[in-house]
């Protein structure tokens, strides 16, 4: 007799959840000085203050994740760095203030499921940034200053993300940067971005994504400055970019799907200021939109069911001013809602849109350049938008 073989058990998947509730009610300070001469090498300053912070991930098993986040209170960073002579070969500075941030993620785990919820106010979100060098230099600096009241992020690799983010925030958000230097023979770059709420997506392999998100702004307003002068600079950067709603999701290879509800109510100012008096390159470029949603494909499929409700003015003002130099630019844009959709033509993409956008607000984009000396090249740009839309199936290097 021939003996039976026994069924074999199947083998169970194994599955993470993590279920998170954070409250934070008080205020959040984190503040940084520093006082040099004559530095050789670097000077790097970075400071950081954080509201609610959690990240969960798998590298086996899915996983699923139920998370509340609240912030009453206030986010605040500050960094300030005196130089009286020397900064050094490089100058790093970066500032970040955060609400509440999250993030998940599976890599080439199971799939990832789950809802957010992250809400911040009345407090404010405020990162500053202070680089104090008249007089002095430094070979090249990266001068940095960021806010977000609300941050979520979605990491997947050759697996599949299917989950919910509600974003809401009743506070201010605030970005400055402030920067003077007298001589650099390289780049300095000085860059404020304020954000008050932020989704990404970003899937690699064979990933997919199915995100339903809602993003509500009412807070006064959203805010991003970034002044930089410079006396003698080989490359002058300044940059100033406001967004009160933003999701930025990208893809590889499966599908991504993306129901979005975006609403904001609050005035969103981007203010860049640059100003050399001797320069080789020279740019100032202001971003202000109050709503803003892109979900790019490099695989076969997009679908899109947006709805962006602006009812907040939005401002951007970029200017430049200088003497003696080669070529100077400025640029500002400014939106009430702006959507990009787009997937892969070598895949046989397709896109599946359904698109709402109510602009109900003023918006005003302003660009000045004042050069009082001799100069090779000026270039100006100024664009105003009440609502923004682009859809595309294109190949992946367009």
């Amino acid at each position: 007799m021939i003996q039976a073989i026994p069924a074999l058990n199947p083998v169970a998947t194994s599955q993470s959840t993590v279920n998170n509730n954070q409250v934070q009610l008080g205020d959040v300070f984190s503040t940084q000085t520093l006082n040099v001469v004559d530095v050789s090498d670097s000077t790097t300053a970075t400071t950081s203050a954080s509201g609610n912070t959690v990240s969960s991930s798998v590298v086996s098993g899915s996983l699923n994740v139920q998370s509340s986040q609240t912030m009453s209170g206030s986010a605040n960073a500050s960094t300030t760095v005196n130089v009286t002579t020397n900064a050094g070969a490089q100058t790093t500075l970066n500032t970040s203030a955060l609400g509440n941030g999250s993030d998940v993620g599976s890599f080439e785990g199971g799939p990832v499921t789950g809802a957010v919820s992250q809400t911040t106010g009345p407090g404010i979100t405020l990162a500053g940034g202070n680089f104090n060098a008249y007089g002095a230099q430094t070979g090249a600096a990266t001068l940095n200053v960021q806010a977000i009241a609300n941050s979520h992020g979605v990491t997947v690799s050759d697996t599949s993300a299917n989950t919910t983010a509600t974003q809401t925030s009743t506070g201010q958000t605030e970005a400055d940067g402030a920067a003077v230097l007298g001589y650099t023979a390289g780049t300095v770059a000085g860059a404020a971005t304020g954000i008050s709420n932020n989704l990404t997506g970003a899937g690699s392999g064979n990933a997919s994504q199915t995100l339903t998100a809602t993003q509500s702004m009412t807070g006064d307003y959203t805010q991003a400055t970034q002044s930089l002068g410079v006396g003698n600079g080989q490359a002058v950067q300044s940059t100033a970019t406001a967004t009160a709603n933003n999701i930025y999701v990208t893809n590889e290879n499966g599908p991504a799907a993306v129901t979005d509800s975006q609403t904001n109510t609050g005035q969103v100012i981007a203010l860049s200021t640059g100003s050399a008096s001797e320069f080789g390159a020279a740019q100032s470029g202001s971003e202000a939109i109050g709503n803003s949603v892109l979900v790019g494909n490099a695989g076969p499929s997009t679908d899109l069911d947006n709805t962006q409700t602006n009812s907040g003015g939005v401002t951007s003002n970029a200017s430049f001013t200088g003497n003696t130099g080669f070529d100077a630019s400025t640029t500002a844009t400014a939106m009430g809602n702006a959507v990009t959709g787009f997937s892969c033509s070598d895949c046989g993409g397709t896109v599946n849109i359904q698109n709402s956008q109510t602009s109900g607000a003023g918006v005003q984009a302003t660009s000045t350049l004042d050069i009082t000396g001799a100069n090779r090249s000026v270039s100006g740009s100024a664009v105003a938008v009440g609502n923004n839309a682009t859809f595309y199936v294109s190949k992946p290097s367009h």
